[in-house]
Formats: C-alpha cells, structure tokens, sequence
C-alpha cells in the first residue's frame, strides 16, 4: 500500500518547516567552500563552464549576436559546439546585463540556488502528497546531501536539470489526480510542457534519462487514477495519459529544436572520443558495488538508507513494480549504456532517477514510522554486500571509508534494536517531537558528513587565481595589429584553453565536449601536439612551432623563461609577456605550392611536418595531370641521444635532472624528440623536458588519452646545451628514443599569395580580395565540417578539405573577391520548429480554455 493520504496544505508550521531544511543546506555548502575559493573545481568548472559561458558573454558584446552560427575558438568551428555548456541558460543570459560581474557568481550562485530549490521543491512535492514532516524533512536532507550534488561545482550539467524534473513530478501528479480522472481532456499540459523543456535546455544530454523516470513514474500513479473508472471507458482513459505525455515530450522537445537540432547535427559530424571502447561483456554485465546509488558522486551519492528503503519497497505490493524497476536500472550495466546514448558504461546517467528514489524512500520511512511494514534482517544484510564491495575495491580516502563503515553499522544497530524491541513488544517512553528528532539526527548525520567528506576531495578554484589576468583588452588593441590572427595562451594550458580577452578572439584552442574530429586528429596525431592532460579531448597550447606556424598563431601569452623562437616580446608584466611571431602563416591566403593527399600520406613521421608547412596539401591522386604538384625535400637531420639520457634512478617520487646534450644547438633550431612510453598503472604519469609536459592517463581515468609516444619540439632564441627533465613517479619503461633537428627558417611556405582582408557582415567569417599569379588554390587555417559557403566574385563554390583539416578551395589565375560565410546546419530549421511548437502550445490552450457563461 501507499503509505500517504490525500494532499496537505501547506501551513506557517511548513513554511519554518522548509526554512530550517534549507537553513542546514546552506550550511553545509558554507562549510564546503574554502576560504578564499569559488563553489566550483578548478578544472572542469574553471577552464570548461564558467570559461566557456565568460566567452559567450563576451563575444556576445563583440558580435552583438545572441545566437551565433561560428566561433573563433578551436581553429574556427560550429558555434553549437559549445551548445552542451548552456548558452541560452537563465544564470548566462541573465549575466548578459551586468558585463561588470565576473560570469563565476552567476555560475555558482545558480548552482547553489538550484540546490536549495531541489531540495525545497522534495519537501514540498513529498509534503503535497500527504507524507509526515518528518519523512519529507529526511528526504529534503538526503536530497541536499546526496553526493551527485559534487558535480553542482563540477561536471554542472550532471544535476542542474534536477528541479526542473522534480517540477515535472508534480505536474504529473496534477495531471492523474484521482479527483480529476472523469474529466480528463487530451491536450498538452503547461506546466509539464514548460518543466521538461527546461531539463532539455539545461542538460540534454540527461533527458533520455528524465523521459524515462517520468515514464515508470506515470506507470506507478496510472492504478490509483484508474481504479475508480469505470471498466468500459478505462483502456480509453489509459490511452488518453499516455498520447497526452507524448504530445507533451514531443511540444517540449520541438520548442528546444533551435538548440537540438543543430547540436544533434555538430555531433555527427564528428567522433566522441570516450576513451576505450566499451565489451559487450561489460555492457551485459551488472554493478554490485551499486554506486548508481550509493556514496558516488558520479551516481545518486545516496547513503545505504535509500537502498535499504528500496528494498522494503519491493516487499510491499503498491510500490514493488515501481522498485523493482529502478533497482534494475541501477544493477545492470546495459541501462546504463543505453542512457548514455551507447557511448560507454557509466552509471552518471541514473542521477535523473534520484527523486523517485527518494520517493520511494518517503515510503518506506513513513511505513515504518506509522508501523505498517516491518524491519528487515535480511534486507540489511543484503545491503551490506555493496557497501563492503566498495569499502573492498573503490573507496580509498580514509575519511570516506569510516563514514561509509559507520553507515553500514548504523543501520543494522537500528534495524536490529527495532526487531528486538519489536518482538518484545515493547516502546520507548518518549515525546513524538524528541523521538522525531532524535530520529533526524540518527538518519542525517552520517550523510551530511559524508556529502562534507566527499566535497574536501575537490580542488577548487582560488578567487585570486590570475594566470589569465596579466592583460586586458587594451593590451591587445595596443599591441596586437591584426585582429583576425590567432593568439594563444600557453601558460597554464587546461585552464586558459577556453579564455579569451575579447569576445572576436580567434585561438586554435578549444576543450569542449564537442569537437572536430579531423582538427583533433591533425593536431595529436599528425603535427604531434604535446597532450599535457589526462584526455585528448582537450586541444591545448604548447611549444610546438609546426601548430604555430600552420594555425598561424601570431600572438602568444607566455612565461618570460619560455619564449619559443621566432617570437619576440612586445610587452611584459610580472614575468609574463605578450608575444608576436610575424612569420606565421595568415589565416586566409591562396597558394601555388601544392601536393596530393596521396604523396603525402607516402611521408612518415618526422618528414610529414615541415612538408605540411611548405606545401598546401589537397585531394587528389599522385596521378591527378590537373594538378600542378611542387615536390619538396624535408630538411630533418637525424640528431643522436645517448643510449641513458633518459635513464632514471627510482620511481618512487618525482625526481627532475640536466641532462646535457651530446652537440650544442644553435638558436633557433628546432630540437623533437620522441618515445614510446610502456605503462599499464592506475595513476597518470607524465615526462617534463624544459617545461613541456606529457601525460600518459592511467587506467583509472574515464577518458583515457592513450598517449604512449611522448613527443617534444622544442626551441629557443638562445643557444641549448642541455634539457631539463623531470619524471613523475611510476614504474613505467621507456623505449624507441628518437631525435631530429630542424632550422625555424625552414617554415617557410614557398607559394603564399597575399589576401587583402576587408570588413566582414552577417555570416561572413572571410571577406577580401586576392591576385592568384596561376591556378592554385584558397586556402584558410579554420578547420573543415559542414556549414560553409564560400563565393568566388559572386559565384557560389564548393568548399573542400586542405591541409588535412581546414577549409579551402580551388582558384585560377587573375583577381578575384572571395567571400567564405558559415552556416550551422539544421540552425534554422530547428528555429522554425521551435516556433512552430510554442504557437502550437499557446493557441490549443487558448482554444480549450473552460467557457464561463
């Protein structure tokens, strides 16, 4: 049975009820945050959210456009590539009208706004449903507590669809209220319609998994709706529910098409790398850790309470179909690969099913609380399995693993005082306040210090972090001429990656969970970027002057120590300077020195490098008479290591060696170095030579970078006799070491013709004239995908792959404009739909309003 009557007004008792609940909320998040920090990491939150929405901010007051086709960043990419991190979000768009506020206050302050929502909106659905104070008090505060709310200063979008959802919740129980059941209309309803469209605007990734928790939910409440209908209009009326949340998902989803669409198209356009691929045997496997629901922020975070409860659930016949349900998509691993799209295994994707499970709580403490199902022995002892699975295999910090201990025994104290006392038939002689609080305190103690434990293992952002902050917008109009040349930051890479100083900024970084594949893959794997993070996800700056020079990187933010060659200082500030490099490639030109993809894939690395840099690579067979090919010699020079230099003496700690070289080399040379690294440890390791990292990601990371070649470029504008290395910790071996050497001055691509840029409008990213002196070809440094339009004097042209990932595209001889637009696919269709299914919503609502006479 359910344990809850009919609905309760909500009185000043509950009102003081919800204020002290969200008093001790508040609380706990004080006492999370240190002194001195943001409510936020300093890696996904600093250098990906708030980053990212600082950018939208500013390139909104750059453009003036509040829903942009292309961004500057990454090489020039699908600005929906960035549609994950929630451009037309309340806390973004709001923080449009006040550009003085720094963009992180109004990412934590809605974060922290929407947890105390969350769990302001439990108490109240819980308490509107006819569960005690008690019950919906307990479950306000496993809610607050629950672990997952770790991604609230984290990986954002894992929770900040939550109380959207939990409104959908009880839309739903409007919807199939009993009262209402002979009355029932087809039509899409408001407020679920609005609920669900704002879970698909802040997180859609999560929706499959919202869609379906509001399915078993519906299932769960159809009996009690039904049960008073009579049996001939009843399979009608279930069919009526069930076309009604339908048209409500479908006019949810249309209205969110602006965002859906295009993203949808931005992602299959390009891989997801996630990693290693994901064993059917895995995939059919099951959890018995469950930490889908127990201690993990990356699932519910829930404490063994909640699981307890779900069991009890499943012993009583009202809310066994419901908890069984949920205890199967929590324990088998195949629901989690289907929520998460098929990507990979990961029980993130169960997060959306928190409030059933603290539904489903409510039940079982209010049962227990009004003596109408009894403890269970067994059932705890069951619960214990997964809680030493985890004590066994997973928890490794100390203060977790007590706390989790003291969860465990807890439980089986009370359970079993209960049962003893139970079967002596005998009662505590207390108040129904003090055994209510006393109960409280027992119930939330261990998860509020659990959710404490659990947010200490944050790193997170200092408040006077400024890595990014040395200089400002005027720095740049001062110094830097040209605006449409890149400028990177190679200082503190993972963090800066996404930071720009003005909103136009072109950079060749991006770390985003969608990004183009072919540039992903130029970048690691052809001109062999050094990858200084645990993912390849992430496309950073560092020393390399092959990227620098083909991106046409001509301004970089550095170290005053790590100044790469052929750059020269224009300003300096607190050992931080702003460089410029004039001898990079401009982002448009035409060019008359070309080779097909098929000589080029002939080459091999190191020779394959300086050959891109001097030659516009473009499809086309060996064979092609239609092109006029340029055969190129590498200038690489073999440059022998000795058989130690990278030897070591221990890998019990970092340890950080000179090592001289066997020849001096002159300034500006460029020095690479190569080597395979064997390693199959837990934890990352990483190689610096002379402040250039490289990371090989252990197993224990979720998106493995696989990178076992470690490679170096390295240069100076100074003379080099010797390398700086450090070697991080770790029984790892390394093999197969190479070097070569190669002068600066041999980056010099021999068939640039000059573009002369002119202002650009609307859609056009390229606007100018060019002079070809013979057929060639157009070629820019803004990476290829789908989108493009390009018009050589007037007349559209088909936009093709150069340089193995950039636009461009044939030319002939003589003067001509050249205009390049973009256009994200599917961004005006999904507009139309949107607009389509809001008219749709108002005026079928307007049509059935209630006629008074």
């Amino acid at each position: 049975m359910i344990f809850c009557s009919r609905p309760q007004k909500f009185t000043r008792r509950n009102f003081v009820i919800l204020l002290l609940l969200l008093s001790a909320g508040s609380f706990l998040i004080w006492r999370l945050i240190p002194e001195g920090s943001w409510f936020g990491s300093q890696t996904d939150w600093y250098s990906q959210h708030m980053t990212i929405a600082d950018y939208m901010r500013k390139n909104f007051y750059a453009t003036g456009q509040l829903f942009p086709d292309f961004t500057g960043l990454g090489g020039g990419t699908n600005f929906f590539s960035l549609s994950y991190y929630g451009f037309m979000r309340p806390d973004v768009l709001i923080s449009y009208l006040f550009p003085g506020i720094a963009m992180a206050y109004f990412i934590q302050g809605y974060a922290i706004l929407e947890i105390l929502l969350g769990g302001g909106l439990i108490y109240y659905w819980l308490h509107r449903k006819g569960f005690s104070d008690f019950t919906s008090f307990a479950c306000g505060f496993f809610y607050l507590t629950a672990n997952c709310f770790f991604q609230a200063h984290r990986q954002i979008m894992f929770v900040n669809y939550m109380p959207f959802l939990i409104l959908a919740f009880m839309f739903l129980d409007q919807i199939l209220d009993v009262r209402k059941a002979a009355k029932y209309r087809f039509r899409p309803h408001v407020g679920l319609v609005i609920s669900l469209f704002f879970c698909i605007l802040h997180s859609f990734y999560f929706f499959p998994s919202c869609f379906t928790a509001c399915i078993l939910y519906i299932f769960h409440l159809l009996p009690d709706f039904l049960q008073n209908a009579e049996e001939t209009i009843r399979k009608k009326l279930k069919h009526k529910i069930w076309w009604n949340y339908i048209l409500d998902v479908s006019i949810a989803v249309s209205m969110n098409m602006f965002l859906l669409l295009p993203t949808g198209l931005a992602i299959l356009g390009n891989k997801k790398d996630t990693g290693n691929s994901t064993s059917l045997l895995k995939i059919l496997g099951v959890n018995p850790t469950l930490d889908s629901i127990l201690y993990s922020p990356y699932g519910c975070g829930l404490t063994v309470i909640c699981l307890y409860a779900l069991f009890l659930c499943i012993r009583e016949k009202r809310t066994r179909k419901l908890a069984i349900a949920i205890f199967a998509l929590l324990f088998f691993d195949i629901f989690y690969w289907i929520l998460n799209a098929t990507l990979y295994v990961r029980p993130k994707s169960l997060i959306p099913f928190l409030p059933l499970i603290l539904y489903l709580t409510a039940q079982a403490l209010e049962g227990l609380h009004l003596k109408k199902i009894r403890h269970s022995l067994p059932l705890t002892l069951l619960c214990a399995i997964p809680v030493i699975v985890q004590l066994v295999f997973l928890l490794r910090n100390d203060q977790v693993r007590h706390l989790t201990m003291a969860d465990l025994i807890l439980l089986l104290l009370v359970v079993t005082i209960s049962l003893f006392l139970e079967k002596k038939e005998f009662s505590l002689p207390c108040r129904p306040l003090f055994a209510n609080i006393c109960g409280l305190v027992l119930l939330c103690a261990v998860p509020a210090m659990l959710y404490l434990a659990k947010g200490q293992e944050e790193r997170y952002a200092s408040r006077s972090d400024e890595s990014r902050d040395y200089f400002s917008q005027e720095d740049l109009e001062g110094y830097c001429e040209n605006t449409q040349s890149r400028f990177d930051i190679i200082e503190h890479p993972s963090n800066n990656t996404n930071y720009v100083i003005t909103g136009d900024q072109n950079k060749s970084t991006l770390y985003s969970s969608i990004t183009n594949s072919t540039y992903n893959n130029l970048i690691y794997d052809i001109l062999k970027m050094p990858i200084s993070i645990r993912n390849r996800v992430a496309m950073t700056a560092d020393e390399n002057p092959f990227q620098e020079y083909l991106m046409g990187v001509r301004y970089i933010q550095t170290k005053a120590d790590k100044v790469p060659a052929g750059y020269t200082v224009l300003q300096e500030k607190e050992g931080h300077v702003l460089a410029e490099n004039e001898n990079v490639l401009p982002f448009a030109y035409g060019s008359t020195a070309l080779m097909t993809e098929d000589d080029y894939d002939q080459l091999s690395y190191p020779e394959n490098l300086d050959t891109l840099a001097n030659r516009t690579i473009v499809s086309g067979a060996s064979d092609d008479t239609a092109l006029k090919s340029t055969p190129y010699v590498s200038q690489m020079k073999n440059y022998t290591l000795p058989g130690d230099f990278f030897s070591r003496e221990t890998s019990k700690k970092n340890i950080t060696v000179e090592k001289k070289l066997p020849e001096t080399l002159t300034a500006s040379t460029i020095l690479l170095i190569s080597f395979d690294v064997e390693y199959d440890g837990e934890r990352d390791v990483s190689i610096i030579i002379d402040g250039v990292r490289n990371r090989l990601s252990g197993s224990l990371a979720p998106y493995p970078n696989n990178n076992h070649t470690f490679s170096y470029m390295l240069s100076s504008d100074q003379d080099r006799d010797s390398l700086k290395i450090t070697f991080s910790k770790g029984d790892y071996e390394i093999k197969n070491v190479s070097a070569y050497t190669i002068p600066l001055s041999a980056l010099s691509h021999p068939g640039v013709v000059t573009f002369q840029e002119h202002d650009t409008a609307g859609k056009q990213i390229v606007n100018g004239t060019i002079t070809m002196p013979e057929d060639g070809y157009f070629v820019t440094s803004y990476t290829y995908s789908n989108g493009y339009k390009a018009y050589v004097d007037g007349t559209e042209v088909t936009p093709v792959q150069v340089n193995k990932a950039f636009v461009g595209f044939p030319l002939q001889k003589g003067a001509h404009e050249i205009v390049l637009e973009f256009h994200a696919p599917g961004k005006s269709l999904g507009l139309i739909f949107s607009c389509l299914a809001a008219l749709f919503l108002i005026l079928w609502n307007l049509l059935c309003l209630p006629r008074h006479k």
